[in-house]
């Protein structure tokens, strides 16, 4: 939850590995001294064996090397940036990125898709056309480049780009040297990015952080999917080159020089092979059109061994395949061939299903299934279009038989993954997250011999955070966003609605989550249609989380500005989205959050049926694996766990975190829930109504916050607030100020006229007026006070019912004025009358906005203000009149001070 684990691995780690290296050093140091003091210097063949001695040492004692892992590289960027304002920022620290980050190539970059980048990259440094990247061996070892200081991605591009040089084959050279590297999930634990990055294992320490993702990491890298229209277009190209190359015309002049490593007999095998792959697809039998069928995974061996591919001859093909691919992205530059995206998908699943070895054969068929779906084939829209093979040969009488197929090969055990690492020889694997629990099962299904465990409390105190499960809108319809439910408008209307109520009291940034993308499209349809939408824009600018790269910045960019500029902000997001997982929500960014349902995996969907098969299936008393519908449900939790972690950033922040979805009350979902939020909860929490919930917890809160502060803040810290300028004197009656305040509040926010923005009466409630941010005090008292007026069951509590002995009463003061701004105006009015009266005052100003006839507002303005104590407000009032209104209002101030005079 941004609370520092990623600094403290990060600095204890490094402090670590400077400490091993002084001793090998000390060791080494020794060895040499004993070694020459035992031999004759002079006999030529003893200093051989010293040197062969001291390479072997050095293989046995050398230092070891740090990997860090993260999900994104903008969670890695995070962290680099928190290295350099560390001790250890002098180190040597390396982060590995993709030639889509990296590359400076301008004809490169214009390639749509990172494989297409990665083919086009390939063949111009093969053909030695890349003067970036020939710049790398004469410009690697330059001062800005190995300099002291630690370079994330965006560093290293530029100094690529003021050396002229490639920065994603020149950061390959500092990886020898690094003490620690930085580098994403699927750089570490795919075999294939791994070979491609040249990443050594052999005497690391891999700390893999936010490691709640590892277990799906480690079965997506050993999954393939391969389809009929893949196989359909591999023919399709190996027909064209072949074409081609029989033809050697204009439009392949190159094609000799590019074809040295394969000849027209391979192209000939292999498109033998592939029409025996399609034939062998074609036969599959998918008696369920909707749900497909599973099979063994024994039977993807079955299916490429009627096309005569096996462990003995996939090397080969793959070889074949890389080869075809690099002469498909450079050919494609000038003549109509496509890029070789077939062959890629054809080469990966190759890889994929015969990188393990024959010996573990049965362990595969334990953990792996086949499931084969229909494949939607997009028609084109030409009649003569020859554009995808597969669809061609569909035209005919046995079209039925011929349909296209997906075939996928899915991994269910995670262990593979990471066995694969602990056979490479490291020296330890750390894994963190603040929602790894619990812990036996995800140990269990790693397969990881783990020897320290460690779970921490969290660092804020429970009076700095506020949790509740709400399980009822402000119309008493119950919260739930199970699949049944989700189609109701009557759920869909209360959720918006308490969304909408707790936008008007909360300041700056709130988020929403949701299970799905598509009930979020369906709530903001729904709303947008009745207007709902509309209402709570008015108090927050909304954005809602995009699918795309690009919008998904603009987006966030548009958000944080929105908060800087005081207007506050909504963000609408979904769990396991971009949002919930690594941004930071700090301070002002996250004041709220909330989570409107359980983001359960699809219920129907056969990858999640078939984990749930594989867990019950391999259960055992031994291995300590969760259940099925265990899993099911800490999916969804965990979910949950990180996108609460947006909002409590560090020690010192402070927020609310509201559940609305009366499943949370259930047991079963509370202990999954994080630690730090049990203890919040309690064992056996209820969910409650929308508008008693939170006066109920008000007490607990601010006695909490008057009487320990927030962590190590003092007294004067937490009671720097318009509400209790000396918390010793107001503490006995804090409760009846409170319920004092939220009345006024409910009275003032009827003006939403526009001479009375609402920006004016958000900061007029939720800020002092020295225009400072609300400390914890005022925002959870704040948060408190509003929620209980929105309840349309509640009675309402007259502010008459509440004496205050000692409360300041405003004298005649000829020298005193009316404060300028509005939002000071409001507040001083605010104080100064009851609530029956600042209503009735609201209800006038809306009439004189709508009417535009200045009589009746007068006439509640000289009845409220016209008392000696309150004259001076009376002539404020005179610069939020309209022009033509003024002399008429001058006239009748002349006349009421008349008779105050005659009177006295």
């Amino acid at each position: 939850t941004g609370t520092g684990k990623t600094l403290s691995l990060l600095c204890s780690s490094l402090a670590w590995l400077l400490h091993q290296k002084q001793e090998i050093q000390v060791q080494t140091t020794k060895s040499t001294l004993s070694d020459i003091a035992s031999r004759n210097a002079s006999d030529k063949q003893d200093k051989i064996e010293v040197k062969s001695r001291f390479r072997d040492k050095d293989a046995k004692w050398g230092a070891p090397k740090i990997i860090y892992a993260s999900r994104t590289h903008s969670q890695l960027t995070q962290a680099m940036q928190e290295l350099k304002r560390t001790a250890y920022s002098s180190m040597r620290a390396v982060v590995l990125g993709s030639r889509d980050q990296l590359c400076i190539h301008a004809e490169v970059m214009r390639e749509q898709g990172n494989a297409n980048k990665v083919q086009m990259c390939k063949a111009k440094v093969d053909s030695r056309t890349c003067s970036f990247h020939s710049r790398v061996e004469s410009r690697k070892d330059d001062q800005s480049f190995r300099g002291p200081s630690i370079m994330d991605i965006e560093d290293l591009v530029k100094v690529g780009q003021k050396l002229k040089m490639c920065p994603y084959y020149a950061v390959k050279e500092l990886v020898a040297d690094a003490d620690i590297t930085f580098m994403p999930y699927n750089y570490l634990l795919d075999p294939l990015a791994r070979k491609a990055n040249k990443v050594e294992l052999h005497n690391t320490i891999i700390i893999l952080d936010e490691a709640h993702n590892i277990e799906k990491i480690c079965e997506e890298c050993a999954s393939v999917q391969i389809k009929s229209s893949d196989v359909a277009m591999a023919i399709d190209d190996t027909t064209h080159i072949m074409a081609a190359i029989k033809a050697s015309g204009s439009e392949v002049q190159d094609c000799e020089d590019e074809s040295k490593d394969f000849t027209l007999d391979d192209l000939t095998l292999l498109k033998e092979m592939l029409l025996e792959l399609e034939k062998a697809v074609d036969e599959i039998e998918v008696e369920n059109k909707i749900e497909g069928v599973t099979l063994p995974a024994s039977y993807i061996y079955d299916l490429l061994g009627k096309a005569n591919l096996n462990y003995k001859t996939s090397k080969l093909v793959i070889a074949l395949l890389e080869k075809l691919v690099q002469f498909l992205a450079v050919q494609s530059q000038t003549s109509r061939l496509r890029k070789g995206k077939s062959y890629r998908t054809l080469a990966d699943m190759l890889n994929i299903v015969f990188i393990n070895k024959e010996d573990k054969i049965e362990k595969i068929y334990k953990s792996f299934k086949v499931h084969i779906q229909l494949e939607e084939i997009k028609q084109s829209q030409r009649p003569d279009s020859n554009k995808d093979v597969w669809l061609s040969k569909n035209s005919n009488a046995n079209s039925e038989k011929k349909v296209a197929k997906i075939i996928n090969y899915w991994c269910f055990n995670p262990g593979f993954g990471m066995e694969q690492l602990l056979n490479k020889n490291i020296r330890s694997i750390i894994l963190t997250s603040g929602t790894l629990a619990p812990l036996k099962p995800l140990i269990a299904e790693l397969a990881l011999p783990v020897m320290q465990q460690l779970e921490n409390p969290h660092i804020v105190s429970q009076s700095q955070v506020y949790v509740k499960i709400i399980g009822a809108g402000p119309d008493r319809e119950p919260l739930m966003s199970n699949f049944q439910n989700r189609d109701n408008p009557k759920y869909i209307s209360s959720l918006g609605s308490t969304i909408l109520n707790v936008a008007r009291i909360v300041p700056d940034g709130l988020l929403v989550f949701f299970p799905s993308y598509p009930l979020l499209n369906q709530c903001v349809n729904s709303w947008q249609a009745s207007g709902l939408w509309a209402d709570l824009s008015r108090f927050k600018p909304i954005f809602v989380e995009p699918k795309g790269k690009d919008d998904f910045l603009n987006t966030m960019e548009g958000f944080y500005e929105s908060i800087n500029n005081s207007k506050g902000a909504c963000f609408m997001a979904v769990c396991r989205g971009k949002v919930s997982e690594g941004l930071d929500f700090a301070d002002r960014n996250g004041r709220a959050v909330i989570i409107t349902g359980l983001p359960f995996p699809p219920f129907k969907d056969p990858k999640v049926i078939l984990k749930k098969k594989y867990l019950d299936d391999n259960r055992t008393k031994e291995n300590q694996l969760l259940s099925g519908q265990a899993w099911y449900a800490l999916e969804a939790t965990r979910a949950v766990n990180q996108a609460i972690g947006r909002v409590i950033r560090h020690r010192h922040d402070y927020g609310a975190i509201l559940l609305c979805d009366v499943r949370f009350q259930q047991s079963t979902q509370v202990q999954q829930l994080s630690k730090w939020i049990r203890e919040i909860l309690g064992n056996q929490p209820k969910s409650s109504l929308f508008g008693p919930i939170m006066p109920k917890a008000c007490e607990r809160i601010v006695d909490s916050l008057v009487s320990e502060g927030c962590g190590p803040m003092n007294a004067l810290d937490v009671v720097n607030s318009k509400y209790f300028p000396n918390f010793q004197n107001n503490v006995p009656g804090k409760r009846r100020f409170q319920t004092a305040l939220n009345n006024a509040i409910q009275a003032e926010e009827i003006n939403t006229i526009e001479s009375w923005s609402l920006n004016d009466y958000a900061k007029a409630t939720a800020r002092p007026s020295d225009n400072k941010l609300p400390n914890v005090a005022d925002f959870l008292s704040r948060l408190d006070g509003d929620v209980s007026t929105i309840d349309v069951g509640s009675p309402i509590i007259s502010l008459d019912q509440f004496k205050f002995i000692d409360k300041p009463r405003l004298e005649n003061d000829q020298n005193k004025k009316a404060p300028e701004e509005r939002v000071e105006f409001l507040r001083v009015l605010r104080s100064s009358l009851s609530s029956d009266d600042f209503k009735a005052f609201s209800a006038a100003l809306i009439s004189y906005k709508t009417d535009n006839t200045i009589d009746g507002l007068m006439d509640i303005l000289f009845q409220m203000l016209g008392k000696p104590c309150l004259f001076y407000m009376l002539q404020g009032m005179r610069r939020f009149l309209k022009n033509e209104h003024r002399m008429q209002f001058d006239k009748r101030l002349a006349d009421h001070s008349t008779k105050v005079l005659q009177t006295f």
